[in-house]
């Protein structure tokens, strides 16, 4: 169930997509000219965030279905991506924001997992414990991990959103990943645009934002079944 739910999201994304691998294919011709980027990073790169965000709306059509239990073990496979991509981020690139928070990602998903596989409810874990949490998370950042300023929104941002992901409810998920992917692609898109400005085009913040951009539309056609459950 769950492969051939895969394979076929795998089809379906690049059907309504298809864009994304011609614009993939004349960067790498790109990139191959003028030698700026390395090819492998930016193929691995790219593969990476394609399977986490098609991990997303995977797991998106396992809420519609109730399927609580493959919603769970998506949630797992996506922050073991997001996690992965943000230990790349650390070693290669000194981001440390991405990786501190991925602590709270992981402890959400293991409660997923928990309540819904496992059928054990971890109390400790929710969005009441969640908050002291990250605020220490915030304070270790802020005063001990090298930092720009706008990398402090990047965190105060984790923060909120990690701190109701926790959340089992189906309405309250749904409101909080399109807010969170919605954030994720305007600021893909805005360091796409000082890095372009700057005459330094990152590839892989590209590939970050047309993927979560196709994302957010994929949550965009899911609005009105989620407006009227509001209404309900």
């Amino acid at each position: 169930m769950f492969l051939n739910l895969f394979f076929s999201k795998i089809v379906d994304f690049s059907k309504k997509n298809w864009w994304i691998y011609l614009i993939l294919a004349i960067c790498l011709v790109i990139v191959y000219i003028t030698w700026n980027w390395s090819l492998i990073e930016i193929i691995i790169m790219f593969l990476a965030n394609f399977l986490w965000n098609l991990f997303i709306m995977i797991m998106q059509d396992y809420y519609s279905s109730w399927n609580n239990k493959y919603w769970a073990i998506n949630q797992i496979l996506w922050v073991a991506i997001f996690t992965s991509i943000s230990i790349y981020w650390y070693i290669f690139k000194s981001q440390s924001q991405y990786l501190l928070w991925q602590i709270m990602y992981i402890l959400a998903a293991l409660n997923t997992v928990s309540f819904f596989v496992l059928k054990k409810d971890l109390k400790i874990l929710n969005e009441y414990t969640f908050i002291p949490i990250n605020i220490i998370l915030l304070l270790i950042f802020i005063n001990y991990i090298p930092h720009e300023n706008f990398h402090i929104l990047q965190a105060i941002w984790f923060s909120f959103i990690t701190t109701w992901l926790v959340s089992v409810k189906d309405i309250v998920r749904y409101w909080l990943n399109i807010i969170w992917i919605w954030v994720l692609t305007l600021w893909s898109l805005l360091w796409v645009v000082i890095s372009y400005n700057l005459w330094n085009l990152d590839w892989i913040a590209l590939w970050y934002f047309l993927l979560t951009w196709t994302v957010f539309i994929f949550y965009i056609k899911l609005l009105p079944s989620y407006l009227l459950k509001n209404n309900i």
